[in-house]
């Protein structure tokens, strides 16, 4: 095996664990794809590869790269995520594709000329499914402000407006709570380890021994150091990710997996990060202080991409008295919705 297939083989096993997708296999009296996967690539000089111990396929066009799993719907294609009708199956050394295998990945990868831009038409292409996470809760009441504003609080209504404002844009969303309870922070990153989960954003309110202090901050995980690779929660989750693939690690790929995953993550999460702080603060008219990198439990226990958004400090007079204001933490919900779209939708 050529160092380039193993290493397509492990960002291939990146990619499908970040985005949260799970292998779907056929039933068993489920008709097999008629169209092989030599016939259709040789139609559009496509070269591919395949793995038969990793059941990895490697397409290549000109250079452009994409990535599939024999028993998954899904197709890598550069950094997108593509889910055909049926998964791509082997039988007697044959790879068969379904029939929407040519317009769906083809095209976007370039093969068919004057059909580019089939992923362009997915409204929210790299993100479906979000889990919001209203930091506190029950007997953690979080940060208090000088009229006694509880943070759970503040929190758990701008979450409940993100969700509404998240589900009418077309994202499937995930609450860690709907209600004033406390929920541990091993239990928001188990939440967040489901196989179908895109996105992980943490909802919280902030403060300071000056009352000075005002502004938008959010927060995402720092690079990543041994201790954090080694986390008995992050080990947890990673081992729950496996299994919703239903298959195991190769011993080889273990240790490379697990680093390319933290460096997917880091590098999504700041990029999400970045975007939000500045178009939060912009949208709602509070300063900008910045994406700043963090070793906050749930950010860094989280397999996928997540951030952590601190909407505004209560112990700032002008800054309570906003989030104390329905109409300022609609608002903030439709800021943080708005960088969210922004974010899933860029090419």
């Amino acid at each position: 095996m050529t160092v380039r297939f193993f290493k397509a083989i492990a960002g291939l096993y990146l990619l499908f664990f970040v985005s949260g997708c799970a292998t779907v296999p056929l039933p068993v009296s489920a008709p097999l794809p008629e169209i092989s996967l030599n016939s259709v690539c040789d139609r559009y000089s496509v070269a591919w590869e395949f793995d038969g111990v990793t059941q990895v396929v490697l397409l290549e066009y000109k250079g452009a790269m994409a990535k599939a799993l024999v028993g998954s719907p899904v197709v890598v294609v550069g950094k997108e995520k593509i889910i055909l009708s049926a998964p791509l199956r082997r039988r007697q050394s044959i790879i068969y594709v379904p029939e929407d295998f040519e317009p769906r990945v083809l095209a976007p990868f370039g093969a068919l000329p004057g059909r580019r831009g089939l992923i362009a038409d997915m409204s929210v292409s790299r993100i479906r499914t979000i889990v919001v996470d209203p930091g506190h809760g029950g007997k953690d009441p979080g940060a208090a402000g000088t009229t006694g504003t509880k943070e759970k609080n503040v929190v758990l209504d701008i979450a409940k407006r993100l969700r509404v404002l998240l589900e009418e844009a077309g994202f499937k969303v995930i609450m860690t709570r709907t209600r004033d309870e406390f929920v541990s922070l091993a239990e928001r990153t188990v939440i967040a380890s489901r196989p179908d989960v895109d996105l992980f954003v943490s909802i919280h309110a902030n403060s300071n021994p000056s009352a000075r202090t005002r502004g938008v901050e959010v927060y995402y995980v720092k690079t990543a150091d041994q201790q954090d690779l080694n986390e008995d929660q992050r080990r947890m989750n990673e081992k729950a990710f496996a299994k919703n693939l239903n298959m195991e690690y190769s011993p080889l790929l273990t240790g490379i997996v697990a680093q390319m995953m933290y460096e997917h993550k880091t590098c999504e999460s700041r990029k999400l990060a970045e975007e939000m702080a500045r178009g939060v603060s912009r949208d709602v008219s509070a300063p900008n202080r910045g994406a700043r990198a963090c070793r906050f439990f749930v950010v860094r226990n989280t397999i996928i991409p997540a951030v952590l958004v601190e909407t505004g400090f209560l112990t700032n007079a002008q800054e309570e008295q906003k989030l104390n204001s329905g109409g300022y933490r609609q608002r903030m919900a439709e800021a943080i919705t708005r960088s969210i779209i922004d974010y899933a939708t860029a090419l």
